[in-house]
């Protein structure tokens, strides 16, 4: 923007590049429309500095063009009535011209000021649409309104008596005890109120009442916000006080739906363990109840099936047991890792002897490559992913299934493959094979609470790994559980 006094110096310049070319062009054109020069000076005033720049650019033309233009020349005495009237027609014209082309670029500059606030305005709220965090929401704030009002902004958060510094521009900014103690008392208003200071103080206001507070320094010089920066402010803090309910509302729904489903989980979990507990128990109150009280009429055979009935099964609660605890571990995010160099050949020949132990109707090959790299893990905690893996297999494929493991390995990566020829996974389990609770009801997956595939997951990717379920392998059938490692120690 020019200042006053280089508007009225162009303004000048502009009155006496017409007056050379009046001068220039008079002895080809007819006095009276040497006026229009001076009148190109004047709109020329008018469009560039506004209205009073151009009326006086107006007077100077008319001054000009009596002195140099109308007889008798060099004197700004008039000799003809007419010429006299030609004159203050000019002047009027002039100032006139002036006052409406001043107008114009009045309302142009303005039309442009609200294009550029509304633009502004329309940033601002779209940046505030993709917070989701009720701080970066603040901050995004104070930024804004800083930027708009250049002055020192503080953004809190909270009703009177729990209201908190959310956010400041310059971010290095503290408010003193007075502005809180200021920012407490005026929160409860509707409207901006405005300290003797020259603080300004404009509530955050959402359908149930206060959520905040915005706070606006005064400028170094002194002095309040004046009427159109107030308005600013006002539509600023409309648009943050939704954001910021937005926000808050986007937060109760989550934490209800997580409590929803906490809630939903626990019962799954409870009615799971009621009845996948309740088979096994039997079983072994069962057996033992003979063994008590028959002891004496059964074989040793009898004895010895009793008995294998009675560790089998208290295996299969033993395992459930460990698939609950170490669900609780990650759910919680307290999965610690004993990490050291671990051999996968001997876990993976470990669940294999163990599944075989316990009677896995099921035909398993191991074929690792003889150069099978060690990796960093908890030799625990992947030898439990693999045998949920496994025991997947067991648990929904027919007997006599060909289930083998093999490995893939690269310079980054070892990928252990657990692939089974049975009839495959459908497409829409596929999707959800490693949610909690998701197990399908065939004949040989009645019991277990359907974690082991999600406890594998956590397993892995606490390890920086990952798993991952093909299905069908070959000839529309087949599963294949994929669990990637890094062959780099973790730092």
């Amino acid at each position: 923007m020019f200042g006053r006094w280089a508007a009225l110096a162009w303004s000048t310049a502009a009155v006496l590049a017409a007056t050379a070319a009046g001068r220039l062009f008079s002895t080809i054109a007819p006095l009276p429309n040497i006026s229009m020069i001076f009148l190109m000076a004047v709109i020329y005033s008018a469009v560039s500095f506004g209205i009073w720049p151009a009326v006086y650019a107006s007077v100077l033309s008319f001054l000009a063009y009596n002195y140099l233009f109308i007889e008798p020349l060099y004197t700004f005495r008039i000799a003809q009535p007419h010429e006299f009237l030609a004159l203050l027609v000019f002047l009027i014209v002039a100032i006139v011209t002036s006052a409406l082309a001043g107008r114009v670029r009045d309302q142009a500059l303005a039309a442009g000021e609200r294009a550029r606030v509304m633009r502004r305005l329309y940033e601002f709220t779209r940046r505030l649409s993709a917070f989701t965090v009720i701080d970066d929401i603040a901050g995004g704030a104070a930024g804004e309104i800083n930027a708009d009002l250049r002055r020192p902004v503080f953004v809190f958060l909270g009703d009177a008596d729990r209201l908190s510094l959310a956010a400041a521009w310059p971010p290095d900014d503290e408010p003193g005890p007075p502005i809180i103690a200021a920012a407490r008392r005026m929160i409860a208003g509707t409207e901006i109120a405005t300290t003797e200071d020259g603080w300004s103080f404009v509530p955050l206001r959402a359908a149930t009442g206060p959520i905040g507070l915005v706070a606006v320094a005064p400028l170094p010089s002194g002095g309040s916000l004046d009427g159109e920066a107030q308005a600013l402010l006002r539509t600023l803090a409309e648009q943050t006080a939704a954001a910021v309910e937005r926000a808050l509302l986007a937060r109760d729904a989550a934490a209800a739906q997580e409590k929803a489903e906490t809630e939903r989980v626990r019962n799954i979990l409870l009615t799971s363990i009621s009845h996948d507990f309740r088979t096994p128990l039997a079983s072994i109150l069962g057996s033992a109840t003979s063994l008590i009280g028959f002891r004496a009429t059964l074989s040793e055979e009898d004895k010895t099936a009793l008995l294998d009935g009675i560790k089998t099964e208290a295996e299969g609660l033993d395992e459930m047991v460990k698939n609950l605890l170490a669900m609780t571990r990650i759910d919680a995010g307290v999965l610690e890792l004993r990490r050291d160099w671990t051999d996968l050949r001997e876990i993976a020949e470990r669940v294999v002897s163990a599944a075989r132990r316990r009677g896995a109707p099921l035909a398993f090959t191991v074929d690792l490559p003889a150069e099978l790299p060690m990796i960093s893990a908890d030799a625990f905690l992947i030898e439990q992913a693999l045998t949920n893996v496994v025991g997947n297999a067991v648990a929904h494929t027919p007997p006599g299934t060909r289930v083998s493991i093999d490995a893939v390995v690269t310079p980054a990566t070892v990928a252990l493959r657990v692939t089974d020829d049975g009839p495959g996974i459908a497409t829409d389990m596929l999707a959800r094979v490693f949610d909690k609770f998701v197990r399908a009801r065939t004949s040989r997956a009645d019991r277990g609470a359907g974690l082991g595939l999600a406890i594998a997951k956590g397993i892995v990717t606490a390890h920086g790994g990952s798993i991952a379920a093909e299905s069908p392998v070959a000839a529309g059938r087949g599963t294949r559980f994929v669990l990637e490692f890094s062959r780099e120690r973790p730092s």
